[in-house]
């Protein structure tokens, strides 16, 4: 899927900004970062704002996969 792939590209790229801190931040703030951005993308779409809309949607798909992470490697420790 083509969305997929820009979310991966996207982290990917932004990996020195994140710098891997979403391994240490709790499972509920990423899940809170994800709907920050979501509400903010909210805005961007009631503006007609695309290009922030798109990367805000990102962002919020970016946490929450990085949530997912979470979960999985806490599972697999346990």
């Amino acid at each position: 899927m083509k969305a997929i792939e820009k979310i991966t590209k996207t982290i990917q790229s932004r990996d020195s900004l994140y710098e891997q801190t979403w391994r240490l931040v709790p499972i509920e703030d990423l899940i809170s970062a994800a709907r920050l951005k979501t509400f903010r993308a909210m805005t961007m779409l009631r503006k007609n704002n695309k290009d922030k809309l798109l990367d805000d949607l990102i962002d919020a798909a970016a946490y929450l996969i990085f949530a997912i992470e979470r979960l999985e490697r806490d599972k697999d420790e346990d």
